[in-house]
């Protein structure tokens, strides 16, 4: 029997399974809503899911655009009573045409990294009904008049209107004072430690640079690495999850943390990334360039 166990843990890892789920948030929609389209995929830690797009599943028998991709972003976790991986695809979509429309099929390649054996796993159809905004209900005239009601003088109470907007200004900027002003906290390093990370990441910065990925095309290569590096450096900068983080979930935990303007131009340069990552959008090199300098910035 102990015999049958140990062989069993050890083969484990070489049955891994992947599992799929997938589902939209509202199966009726109207005409130019915003919906979300979600993948589920559960695996084992061994499986590496490999990079997908949906952008042809968007689009009838002929080639043409049934819904347009807003945007996109993953969460991964680990599940609490075992070692498997969950990752959820959210996909933004809106629809441009009227009827019933169908997200098609496909597969999702995927990578056993104990056998090294290539396998993929079938992503279900979902069905949309997409219906026109219905128009206004206009309130019939039944012929009964209203009087007018009489004029009210508002005239001898402004000052005590006025009075009234005051008091609220000034315990609105106590209320914000003591608890709503920002606290700028960052997690105490040393100047020699904070040294170091910064020059680490700079580092990545460059030898990402040397591998010349736009000459060669990989572009979504490019910005994975690059966000990683910049996530690296706030996780380690700003004690934050970053690495784990979505774009905006990241932008809230540094709400604290760091001034305004520093966290609108890094979930500005997140966003971008992440259109280059999972949508269908290959940005131009000067705006590769602007990125790269961009997450300079940020990590200086």
């Amino acid at each position: 029997m102990r015999k049958l166990l140990l062989i069993l843990f050890f083969i484990q890892p070489l049955l891994a399974q992947v599992k799929s789920q997938s589902y939209v948030d509202r199966k009726n929609v109207y005409l130019g809503d915003i919906f979300e389209y979600n993948i589920i995929l559960e695996h084992p830690e061994n499986i590496n899911i490999e990079k997908f797009e949906i952008y042809d599943v968007l689009k009838d028998t002929s080639g043409a655009e049934n819904f347009i991709l807003l945007g996109a972003k993953v969460k991964k976790r680990k599940k609490l009573l075992s070692k498997d991986i969950k990752e959820k695809y959210i996909f933004k979509l809106i629809p441009i045409k009227i009827g019933k429309f169908q997200i098609a099929e496909f597969n999702v390649n995927y990578t056993n990294k104990t056998t090294q054996e290539r396998n993929s796993i079938l992503i279900p159809k979902i069905e949309v009904e997409v219906a026109p905004y219905p128009k206004p209900k206009n309130k019939k005239f039944d012929g009964e008049i209203i009087d007018i009601k009489p004029q009210i003088w508002i005239r001898n109470f402004l000052w005590l209107i006025f009075m009234g907007f005051a008091l609220l200004g000034i315990l609105f900027w106590i209320f914000y004072q003591y608890r709503l002003k920002p606290e700028y906290k960052q997690q105490n390093f040393s100047a020699e430690q904070q040294l170091d990370i910064k020059e680490v990441a700079l580092s990545k910065l460059e030898s990402l640079w040397q591998k010349d990925y736009i000459t060669k095309g990989l572009i979504k290569e490019f910005y994975l690495e690059l966000t990683e590096i910049v996530r690296w450096y706030i996780e380690k900068k700003f004690d934050v999850n970053a690495l784990e983080s979505t774009t905006e979930e990241l932008y809230n935990l540094l709400k604290k943390k760091v001034d305004k303007k520093y966290n609108l131009k890094l979930k500005s340069f997140l966003e971008n990334a992440d259109l280059a990552k999972f949508a269908k959008y290959t940005p131009q090199k000067e705006q590769i360039v602007k990125d790269f300098e961009t997450a300079k910035e940020l990590i200086n």
